[in-house]
């Protein structure tokens, strides 16, 4: 991989760069960028290019929380996710206490969105009684895109220790996002279907009937699986 230390707007010469070579990716300089917060966000997303940001702030990854535009910046997901696992005491950090109690709200509805997800992960089995059971939670018909990058974090291993603790009062079924292609024309199944995700893996070998095999095979994973939760 070849990295291009840059700002944003990202000059035309070093746009090229990668169009001429797949293997370049992008480090942002976030602090010397023309361009801030939700049009830096909006910027990066209408690229769609291979980049991660140096030196975020947290008004950044206040924008992130609520942005409405997808993206992969591995160093926004991986601060979201200390931040959730400090907001729901998992981590025994206190490192980001004031920003949890500024943005309390958006972060709650991104705990709720992805608890939630425990299951999906039971909706997405082809299994009527599997289905009927996760429909039988409080329905959520929003189409709000606001937070959409909580499908983001699906794909870091270390985030699946956030399902060690589900509060069942804030799961719900929610039905646009369980069932529609709102993620750049991708379903949040092609998300949650990842080799990182224990949970995926997990639910859908025990439904083939090789749930011990998998068990043996993710020997040493054994401390993840044994901390989260199924609904």
């Amino acid at each position: 991989m070849k990295i291009i230390e840059t700002t944003v707007p990202i000059s035309i010469e070093n746009l090229k760069k990668y169009f001429t070579d797949k293997e370049v990716s992008y480090a942002i300089d976030y602090q010397g960028s023309g361009l801030k917060g939700k049009k830096f966000l909006t910027y990066l997303s209408n690229l769609d290019l291979p980049t991660d940001i140096k030196n975020p702030d947290l008004e950044l990854v206040k924008e992130y929380l609520h942005s409405i535009s997808l993206l992969n910046i591995n160093s926004l997901e991986n601060i979201v996710i200390d931040i959730l696992f400090e907001f729901k005491n998992i981590s025994k950090e206190n490192k980001y206490k004031n920003f949890i109690d500024e943005n309390k709200d958006i972060i709650s509805k991104w705990r709720e969105k992805l608890e939630s997800l425990s299951i999906f992960n039971l909706y997405s089995v082809n299994s009527d009684e599997f289905k009927d059971y996760a429909k039988s939670f409080p329905k959520d018909d929003t189409n709000s895109l606001d937070g959409i990058n909580f499908v983001s974090l699906l794909k870091h291993e270390r985030f699946y220790l956030f399902f060690k603790n589900i509060n069942n009062d804030i799961v719900k079924f929610y039905t646009r996002y369980f069932e529609d292609y709102m993620f750049r024309g991708k379903n949040l199944f092609s998300y949650w279907s990842n080799e990182n995700n224990p949970m995926f893996l997990l639910t859908w070998n025990i439904v083939d009937g090789k749930g011990k095999e998998y068990i043996n095979a993710r020997n040493n994973d054994k401390e993840i699986i044994k901390n989260v939760s199924f609904i």
